[in-house]
């Protein structure tokens, strides 16, 4: 089988593994990459839509032949997903088979597109790669756990298929391709784990926790050697500087973190980042991890409200907990980024300011903030309907994937406009010198959004020092590969093979 995978904006850890599946099965694939620079979910500049070259796309995808189209989907990105799956079913006329978290959410939804055969429900390596042999075989492909699949206007929804407990079964995601659309270069992405245990109600963990009950261990870690045995791989094909473990939590096992930390130190050793959760930093995890030489770790806050924390967003943690987590990592010469969350529904103006004086009490390394964007079927999302601060019109526009949490809020919010400032000039605020915050709460004041942008726009390499500066490598190196036409109207020829490593 021939499948062309497609996605937007970033490199997709998830699309990789799916990709390094069905290669390792014997299956073609190949990969139509949008770098999205008119809207990447963090700025908007439509004038730059000319170098997403849409049309070569197209007519990279013709060349290939494929049998199957995969695209993955965040709920902010089914707007671009949805016009391209118009445009590919018009082209070529194969199945197209969506997946990721939208599809996940509401699957009914996606599959009302007229362009869209299949939803992918689930994990999606094992029901992908069923999919490829069923068809290729010409057997009946209806009856697929994980997947929804719609013939003849009647929607097949199978049930969720089990989860594989041993992620060491999986082959290491696929990087080449995403190499070669300028997707990264510097650093490299990894996970060596899945799942999360707690259940903050704005992210759509704790409603995968649910729908994946009784299917298997929803919290899953790689062995160590398993997870070396890919940096090796990673490190004798690219150069990075940086490693980016991109684990929903990393710091949840911390005997696992400490033993990682120890063969990390000695085999890789290059800086590092992670997500933390305040209730799993520990003196003695931090310790290890910074001898690892881990350069940051990113924890989220969300909000400087003991209130908002416990009943809106079930992190029912005191400020007395965030504070001293936050001064383990810094005490440990450790980076801390944390995170913030503004215009939650009900939220009151003195509790978008409590979390602004929270992020000035910890002075972080460098501090991102977010609107409220309510995902669906999160409980926070069904609490803004509840609450009337997202009416038909709203939960619609959820739906199709409109705005994001970098944009504008998309509810009835009395405070909308003191929300998209606060996220705009938090993370400036974070990093300015005492002399310049009066100038910031003079901004924030008098609800000035636009100047808030600019200057969040313009200050981007010193708000986020590393992540920052990188992204915006790795946006003009994407640019740079579309202008020059870089990637091959058809499949590459292979990388030359990798000594395998002994996972053991």
């Amino acid at each position: 089988m021939r499948v062309l995978f497609y996605y937007r904006g970033i490199e997709n850890l998830g699309v990789g593994y799916l990709m390094s599946m069905l290669k390792a099965h014997g299956h073609e694939i190949n990969l139509i990459f949008d770098p999205g620079l008119d809207d990447n979910l963090f700025l908007k500049a439509p004038h730059l839509a000319w170098l997403n070259r849409h049309q070569e796309l197209l007519d990279r995808a013709v060349a290939f032949k494929p049998d199957l189209i995969a695209m993955g989907s965040l709920t902010n990105l089914w707007p671009f997903c949805s016009k391209m799956a118009e445009k590919l079913k018009e082209k070529i006329g194969v199945p197209i088979l969506v997946g990721g978290h939208h599809a996940q959410a509401v699957p009914d939804y996606i599959l009302q597109s007229p362009h869209v055969d299949m939803a992918c429900i689930g994990e999606g390596e094992i029901a992908l790669l069923e999919l490829a042999n069923r068809i290729e075989r010409g057997e009946d492909i209806s009856t697929i756990p994980t997947l929804w699949v719609k013939q003849n206007g009647v929607v097949h929804r199978n049930e969720m298929g089990e989860l594989e407990n041993d992620l060491d079964k999986f082959p290491f995601p696929e990087k080449q391709l995403w190499w070669e659309y300028g997707c990264f270069k510097d650093n490299l992405e990894i996970f060596t784990g899945r799942g999360c245990p707690f259940k903050c109600t704005f992210c759509n963990i704790h409603y995968q926790r649910e729908i994946f009950k009784g299917k298997g261990d929803f919290l899953r870690k790689r062995t160590i050697g398993n997870v070396m045995a890919e940096f090796k791989q990673n490190l004798a094909k690219y150069d990075p500087k940086f490693v980016s473990v991109h684990d929903d939590n990393f710091t949840t096992d911390p005997h696992w973190v400490e033993e990682f930390c120890e063969v990390y130190r000695k085999e890789v050793g290059l800086p590092w980042y992670c997500f933390g959760y305040p209730t799993t930093i520990k003196p003695r995890l931090v310790k290890a991890m910074k001898a690892a030489n881990c350069a940051t770790i990113f924890m989220g806050v969300d909000s400087g409200d003991p209130e908002i924390r416990r009943e809106y967003m079930e992190r029912p943690m005191p400020d007395e907990l965030i504070y001293h987590s936050a001064q383990l990592v810094k005490d440990a010469g450790i980076g801390l980024q944390i995170s913030c969350i503004y215009g939650n529904p009900g939220e009151t103006p003195e509790q978008m300011f409590k979390t602004l004086e929270m992020v000035d009490k910890i002075k972080p390394t460098q501090c991102s903030a977010y609107i409220f964007y309510p995902f669906p079927k999160t409980k926070l999302h069904d609490r803004a309907v509840k609450l009337g601060y997202l009416d038909e019109e709203g939960q619609e526009k959820v739906r199709r994937g409109i705005s994001g949490y970098h944009h504008e809020s998309i509810l009835k919010h009395p405070h909308k406009e003191l929300a998209e400032t606060l996220a705009k000039v938090t993370p400036v605020y974070a990093r300015s010198p005492e002399a310049f915050k009066p100038i910031l709460r003079w901004v924030i004041a008098h609800r000035m959004k636009r100047l808030a942008l600019f200057l969040y726009v313009c200050l981007i390499p010193l708000t986020f020092p590393f992540l920052g500066v990188e992204g915006i490598k790795v946006t003009l190196r994407m640019a740079w590969k579309a202008l020059r036409h870089q990637r091959p109207a058809t499949l590459p020829a292979p990388a030359p093979p990798v000594p395998e490593v002994d996972a053991a």
